[in-house]
């Protein structure tokens, strides 16, 4: 199947009355059409805004049809998920591996390869980077593997120069998806049209990272959780905005205080109740009858907070980044040089997801699949991280104006990656290979690689 294009989408109908196509002919249209239809949709506006009957409207096919080619809406994602996916590795692999002239060239054509898929298909893009994180847990899995695929094969082409220091896993899977990201990040923004120049950006900012010094091959002691992990099943503390939630079945103890502490702590117990269903459950599932009942609050307490359930789902994600900002600003601010100040950073940013598993489950994993207002915030997010965390950077090494951007994906990828395994707890464990993909670009290998050890 080729790739999708929003703007080369098939149109028209199957012929009616006496034609000479098959059974089979037809039924493969149809399903051809619905997929097509699954990935525009997912481009446009993401899978939990599209209904089955968007999808029929596009694919010009009766609701009949479609339940004769898939069971549900998920069935149809993940039929459209592994269709796209396979199809597009294979184009980048093919352009990537055929090309001569070493490593850079090899990285150079796998980039515009991809971003050339983006740019005439930017569905292609959100479906394998974000929305098939929607169907859970097997549009994860699929992701998964995806992202080590293309891991392996940034790592088969840094190696073809001849030199051969693998990339960690970690580190392979963390520039994967951080491509992706970035790339899906400048077609919500519409600059796809500078894609092509970008995709020689990130080549380069992707070479700067190999070879990778033994230091950071090395195997280590198997990952462990945060260490202020709590026996008692509390994690972290408790302190007003932290969305730290208690343990299912906690019930604190109620005490007479004044209206403006309810009125606090009802907004405190929304947005704890929020991160906790989004967490379990997923974003597409969340209700806001659910969010009250979980919270103990009535309707009415929600709505004195609250629009709707979007209202809550943005100030949660929105309380729990700026918290992780605070973490990086006062890191940098502490520290005695750019390079230990960045250092710290990472890791204080990593201890605070650590800390908090339904939080970063909800904000990497599920917020994006929040709708176009939720991904420009998210993209604003990114975009603070990065001046927080970078600004003041040395240039000689000249990294290509990508980096700050593509470094802030890698490290999401990193946390979305341990929040969908539900190994949040061992983001700390990662340090070493998060400063090191954070200062490569900017100090060289060897100087990152000592500093992330």
């Amino acid at each position: 199947m080729a790739v999708i294009s929003q703007s080369g989408y098939t149109r028209g109908k199957l012929p009616r009355g006496p034609h000479r196509l098959t059974d089979e002919q037809v039924a493969e249209d149809q399903r051809r059409r619905l997929i097509e239809a699954m990935v525009v949709l997912a481009g446009e506006r993401g899978y939990a805004a599209t209904t089955v009957a968007d999808i029929i409207k596009l694919a010009e096919v009766s609701r009949k049809t479609f339940y004769e080619h898939f069971e549900d809406r998920r069935d149809l994602l993940l039929a459209a998920f592994d269709t796209v996916s396979s199809t597009t590795f294979a184009e980048v692999r093919a352009a990537a591996t055929q090309r001569t002239g070493g490593s850079t060239r090899q990285l150079e054509a796998f980039m515009r390869r991809l971003s050339g898929v983006a740019q005439k298909s930017p569905g292609t893009i959100a479906l394998c980077t974000i929305e098939i994180a929607a169907v859970n847990p097997d549009g994860l899995e699929r992701r998964e593997r995806l992202m080590d695929a293309y891991g392996a094969l940034i790592d088969e082409c840094l190696g073809a120069g001849g030199e051969r220091s693998a990339l960690p896993p970690t580190l392979a899977r963390a520039l994967a998806g951080s491509i992706h990201r970035t790339i899906d990040a400048q077609l919500r923004s519409g600059h796809g049209a500078a894609l092509t120049a970008i995709s020689g950006q990130l080549a380069r900012w992707t070479r700067s990272h190999y070879p990778v010094p033994s230091v950071l091959t090395t195997e280590d002691d198997p990952p462990q959780p945060w260490r202020w992990l709590g026996g008692n099943g509390l994690i972290g503390g408790r302190a007003p905005g932290t969305l730290t939630l208690s343990p299912d079945g906690y019930e604190p103890p109620r005490e007479a205080g004044s209206k403006d502490f309810a009125h606090h702590a009802n907004r405190e117990r929304i947005l704890d109740a929020v991160a906790q269903l989004a967490a379990a459950d997923g974003y597409t599932e969340l209700t806001a009858v659910a969010i009250a009942e979980r919270a103990d609050v009535s309707e009415r307490a929600f709505l004195a907070h609250f629009k709707n359930k979007d209202d809550a789902f943005s100030a949660a994600v929105e309380v729990g980044h700026m918290k992780g900002q605070a973490i990086v600003e006062r890191a940098r601010a502490n520290a005695p040089n750019w390079r230990t100040g960045v250092r710290n950073a990472v890791g204080g940013l990593l201890e605070l997801l650590a800390s908090e598993p339904y939080f970063t489950r909800m904000a990497f994993v599920d917020a994006p699949l929040a709708g176009p207002a939720m991904t420009r915030r998210l993209h604003e997010h990114a975009g603070a991280y990065a001046r927080l965390l970078l600004d003041g950077a040395p240039q000689r090494k000249r990294p290509p104006a990508i980096t700050p951007e593509a470094t802030v994906h890698g490290l999401f990828e990193l946390a979305f990656h341990q929040a969908s395994q539900h190994k949040t707890a061992e983001l700390t464990s990662l340090a070493r290979e998060a400063t090191y993909l954070t200062l490569a670009p900017y100090v060289g290998v060897s100087e990152a690689a000592e500093a992330a050890a």
